[in-house]
């Protein structure tokens, strides 16, 4: 995956699980955050996967697995939030 795909489909997928998580409604001011944490996320995900061998860069399981951990991190992070 390249950095831009990182940005954009590590930050929608931050900003959509993060708004539709069943907690009480985010804000707007408070997507950011997650948006970014989705981003680096995915990266983390994309390049721990490739150093340990598991996929190759394009690959379906390197997109598949970076939605699924970037949907459990934030869901665990808005479990957790006091907000």
């Amino acid at each position: 995956m390249s950095f831009l795909a990182f940005l954009i489909f590590g930050g929608s997928v931050g900003l959509i699980s993060a708004y539709l998580y069943p907690k009480k409604r985010l804000k707007l001011r408070y997507l950011l955050p997650y948006g970014l944490a989705g981003a680096v996320i995915s990266f983390f995900v994309s390049f721990f996967g490739q150093t340990l061998g598991l996929f190759t860069s394009g690959q379906i399981l390197e997109w598949s697995s970076a939605l699924f951990l970037t949907i459990l991190f934030i869901a665990c992070l808005r479990a957790f939030s006091s907000k």
